[in-house]
């Protein structure tokens, strides 16, 4: 293992790979951050885990590769704060389909916004985290054979428009674990309720949940009646729904009553809002906290708010008094 936990200099790493061809994990941190090129570590034939973190000067993963240098064993791979990566290789250096990180099981990417897409998604890969990245899709393997993807978490990667998941999910029979969160201009996710994958089993994701969440607008007084209507043609529609810090907001849209996939809903400091809306009979929690506006509580407090059966529907109601 090599850790830059002391201010060795990048000439000291080349040095260092050549002599240690053996190494199997390699962390290079905070101490390489004035870092604009990288050791060679394609040449690593055992390396198995390659962590790089707070290099915002390097642009490319290798600067030149070869037949040799492919990241053969490698399973694990993090790259996190690499502002300034744009692509795996150098420019000018062809890679073919499926040929880099044969072998990777596990992929961690965060905030490295210039990064381009793979080719290729790993065909090994079980565990894939993207976080602050600038892709606007995902590419998988071109052949037809199932891939092995367990799970998958997508993170404010404000580029992606679109994931055609019952195009791709065809061929991922392991999915288990899919999360999408803070992607603002997402507004697709195809047909992701069932799909028949190669051996004519259905994979169903039962469990998925939207959440929306509707934060620090002091302008937003109401909703315009193109936004009611979202909430009923948006699909997946959403399951939660959280009101933060809105001061201005006087009234909720009534075609939440419509919305049958509700479960949860969360108001916290919308002092203006006065009263709720009818509530669609799926929705199992309703809180309302932090700075309310004082009618709001007492009509639906629990001994004898005047509006109390409008929401005696639902099993689990807190208002902070």
């Amino acid at each position: 293992m090599i850790s830059a936990n002391t201010s060795f200099f990048l000439v000291s790493y080349f040095q260092l790979i050549k002599r240690y061809t053996i190494l199997t994990r390699v962390v290079l941190p905070t101490f390489c951050c004035e870092w604009e090129t990288l050791p060679p570590l394609g040449k690593l034939r055992f390396l198995k885990s390659l962590k790089l973190s707070n290099m915002p000067k390097v642009k490319w993963l290798e600067s030149n590769c070869n037949g040799n240098d492919k990241y053969r064993a490698l399973e694990v791979l993090h790259i996190s704060y690499l502002e300034a990566l744009e692509d795996w290789f150098e420019a000018g250096v062809a890679t073919e389909d499926g040929c880099l990180f044969p072998c990777l099981i596990e992929l961690v990417l965060e905030n490295c916004p210039k990064l381009k897409v793979f080719p290729s998604l790993p065909s090994k890969l079980k565990s894939l985290q993207i976080d602050g990245i600038g892709w606007t899709t995902l590419n998988f393997c071109s052949n037809l054979n199932p891939i092995p993807l367990e799970s998958l978490w997508v993170h404010h990667c404000p580029n992606i428009t679109s994931l055609h998941l019952a195009d791709e999910i065809a061929r991922l029979a392991a999915l288990r674990y899919l999360e999408i969160r803070d992607c603002p201009n997402l507004i697709s996710l195809e047909r992701y309720r069932e799909v028949e994958t190669t051996n004519n089993c259905h994979l169903m994701l039962r469990d998925l949940r939207i959440k929306l969440r509707i934060v620090g607008n002091d302008e937003l007084v109401s909703f315009p009646n193109e936004a009611g209507q979202w909430f009923l043609k948006v699909r997946p529609s959403p399951s939660e729904l959280r009101l933060f810090s809105l001061k201005s907001l006087q009234s909720l849209p009534s075609s939440l009553e419509s919305l049958d996939s509700l479960q949860d809903l969360y108001i916290n400091d919308v002092p203006k809002l006065r009263e709720l809306p009818n509530l669609p009979p799926s929705l199992e929690s309703l809180t309302i906290w932090g700075e309310c506006y004082p009618e709001l509580k007492e009509r639906y407090r629990e001994d004898g708010g005047s509006d109390r059966h409008k929401i005696a529907h639902i099993p689990h109601i807190y208002i902070s008094t």
